[in-house]
């Protein structure tokens, strides 16, 4: 279990390095075409690595990473989007909200008890909002209701995986759940995609974008993702998902040193509350998973 909570810190400090190389890529590229490429290439570069050792996926598997995978297109489609009018703060600010409706996910798809871990989720999610100083977020209301429905969908993500368990393999490692999860958004999006030209935008990519883009698929897509499907097997999904509190702190820790600007003072009581409520969070899990 230990091994699960240091995959997800890393996890975090990952996530938080993801928001400032998105809003690091030209606004003139499409997002559709951007987050396919980075599904695509996220999930072929697992490939290699399953070739001796993957088993064969059944019929009824396919439709589960259909569903799992659109979910996250719907996610990363929204936050390339919701980028163009706000900035990675407010994107950031949103993301906390995801381990609380990840809780509520939970007890609707798997009929598990989660207000023992309500409390100290809400502790850490007022921590984050605290230290994310809402003051300098911008608040485009687009920016916010069209992300809102991708936190939505990764909210859904982790519980809807043990749900479809059955379906995709008992025996599915890791590496081999989220490489077809990954190529099922990836070609979903790709699909999306074709009309209107899309891709066209791609022609204009820089060498700094391309380089960004490398980063996120392997990164902030490919490692993550691994880390989680390996942290949902010891922990409840709600709980792998609440260290995104902790990359509220790492995204607000990299904006000092990119940036050189100095956090408020708001920012260490925020501090403080996040470790309070991860800590909380993370001592019962041990005694009582649900």
């Amino acid at each position: 279990m230990f091994n699960a909570h240091l995959c997800m810190l890393v996890w975090a400090m990952l996530v938080a390095l993801s928001f400032f190389a998105v809003d690091k890529l030209g606004s003139s590229l499409d997002a559709l075409a951007l987050v396919a490429v980075r599904l695509l290439l996220s999930g072929l570069l697992f490939l290699p690595l399953l070739w001796r050792r993957a088993g064969r996926i059944g019929k009824s598997a396919w439709g589960a990473h259909g569903v799992l995978g659109g979910l996250l297109a719907m996610h990363f489609a929204s936050m390339f989007e919701a980028l163009r009018y706000t900035g990675a703060l407010d994107i950031a600010m949103l993301f906390v909200t995801i381990p609380l409706l990840t809780l509520g996910c939970e007890r609707f798809l798997l009929g598990v008890r989660v207000l023992q871990r309500f409390w100290p989720n809400l502790v850490a999610a007022c921590g984050a909002l605290t230290l994310l100083s809402i003051d300098q977020a911008q608040f485009d209301a687009y920016a916010y209701c069209l992300y809102g429905v991708g936190c939505l969908a990764l909210a859904l993500y982790a519980p809807l995986t043990l749900r479809l368990k059955p379906w995709l393999g008992e025996q599915r490692s890791a590496a081999s759940l989220a490489c077809g999860n990954l190529l099922a958004g990836g070609v979903l999006l790709t699909l999306l995609s074709l009309p209107g030209g899309r891709w066209l935008s791609l022609r204009w990519m820089t060498l700094a974008d391309l380089g960004w883009l490398a980063y996120l698929s392997i990164g902030a897509t490919l490692v993550t993702f691994w880390l989680l499907h390996r942290a949902i097997h010891s922990l409840p999904p709600a709980t792998v998902i609440a260290y995104s509190y902790m990359g509220s702190l790492f995204a607000l820790l990299l904006q000092a040193l990119w940036f050189q600007q100095s956090p408020p003072g708001t920012a260490y009581a925020g501090a403080v509350m996040i470790l309070i409520g991860m800590t909380w969070l993370a001592y019962p899990v041990r005694k009582t998973p649900t």
